[in-house]
């Protein structure tokens, strides 16, 4: 079997719970290096996941190890100057969500990839998830087209106003909100945004309570199929991401309805004589990183690597750039009222 030679930047504890160990399933891949900043950290991923080498600076890991591919997990600006720097080295790459700290950086990273010939992926894992899948499936064998209209629901803990991480500082309204739409908010507007075909129109809603918030974006696409987010933080610290709720509706009066990861109930237009719909059980969040996207995800990076051609619905660093324009939008919006 060939090898993909991988470089993994970045350390923290996203990337250990779910991103290494899903490439450790993948028995295509070799972990050549690991780097971090911290060198304890580096030479710690390095053990714990048996690669060959630790650093901590990335550029000379990967001039020095020459891998085939470069993983990286860690702040947007981060995502954008290792992916510039693969770019330049005619890497492929992997960046965790999102790809740049803004649409600037994710349209540069997007438009120097395909000007150089280097493909790019970045990890919307909801998209790669069994559920999302299974919607996809569902949809291209019954020829549904696009739905009409769809909402996707999201409801977490936090972050809320002092969590100053992502390398986003800042406890000011605007901030605030630029955080919330990087961390949480970018997964499911990049869900909602992969039903419609080319924007035409994103309004939206923002509602500063205390430490919480409460976003609605709306999208509508050239042919006037609409999909809608709600977003907010009002739930406790402990619960996690509390709901996560995607519902379909098609021209010819079917309707899907998702549960998070674990389930999705498909209702035809015609009932069945076995009942009004049909039922799939998946895996509950944090489970099986197959269900969840996470292996899903970089299986189809590593194809993609060894020259395999970028299965439907990949999310590229075009797709990247589509939710940051949404999110940026959103940003503007609420700058303008600020401003007043």
């Amino acid at each position: 079997m060939e090898k993909v030679g991988i470089c993994f930047i970045g350390c923290g504890d996203h990337a250990n719970r779910f991103v290494y160990p899903s490439l450790a399933n993948l028995p295509d891949a070799e972990l050549l290096a690991v780097c971090s900043l911290d060198r304890r950290q580096a030479e710690n991923n390095r053990r714990m996941h048996g690669a060959g080498n630790a650093y901590t600076d990335y550029r000379e890991m990967i001039r020095r190890e020459k891998p085939d591919a470069v993983i990286v997990v860690g702040p947007p600006q981060l995502h954008y100057q290792a992916g510039l720097f693969c770019i330049g080295e005619r890497i492929p790459f992997y960046t965790e969500k999102p790809s740049g700290a803004d649409a600037r950086q994710a349209r540069e990273l997007a438009e120097q990839a395909e000007a150089n010939g280097v493909y790019g992926q970045v990890g919307f894992m909801m998209r790669h998830s069994a559920v999302v899948r299974q919607i996809n499936r569902i949809i291209a064998e019954n020829g549904m087209g696009s739905p009409e209209h769809g909402s996707v629901r999201y409801f977490t803990s936090g972050p809320y106003r002092h969590d100053e991480i992502y390398g986003i500082p800042g406890i000011d309204d605007l901030s605030f909100l630029r955080r919330y739409l990087m961390v949480q908010a970018v997964h499911p507007v990049n869900l909602a945004a992969a039903f419609l075909g080319e924007l035409m129109q994103i309004t939206s809603e923002v509602r500063f309570c205390g430490d919480n918030l409460l976003v609605e974006i709306r999208l509508k696409d050239r042919n006037g199929k609409r999909m809608n987010t709600l977003l907010h933080t009002f739930v406790a610290p402990g619960y996690g991401n509390l709901r996560f709720e995607t519902e379909l509706f098609f021209a010819d009066r079917s309707m899907i309805f998702a549960d998070a990861f674990h389930a999705l109930e498909y209702c035809p237009p015609i009932p069945s004589e076995a009942g009004n719909a049909q039922h799939w059980q998946f895996a509950t969040f944090g489970g099986n990183n197959i269900k969840m996207g996470y292996e899903t995800e970089l299986r189809h990076f590593l194809d993609c690597v060894k020259g395999a051609a970028p299965p439907p619905g990949l999310t590229t660093l075009r797709d990247s750039l589509k939710t940051m324009e949404i999110l940026d939008a959103v940003v503007r919006t609420e700058q303008e009222k600020h401003s007043k």
